[in-house]
């Protein structure tokens, strides 16, 4: 996944901060795990989309 793609998944800026990431990434996993009626893909996506922007600061 490309940095333009992780930012579309999360809804964030490219410029966006590692606290914008996270808490995107909380709103989106709370609504879309599967636990709570979302599914495997969707969550597996949220997630590798939040790895990506924070490993690119790194």
């Amino acid at each position: 996944m490309s940095v333009s793609e992780a930012c579309e998944v999360l809804g964030v800026a490219p410029d966006c901060t590692d606290d914008e990431i996270v808490q995107s990434h909380r709103r989106l996993i709370q609504k879309l795990h599967p636990d709570r009626g979302g599914n495997d893909y969707l969550a597996a996506k949220i997630n590798e989309a939040k790895s990506v922007l924070l490993k690119r600061r790194a």
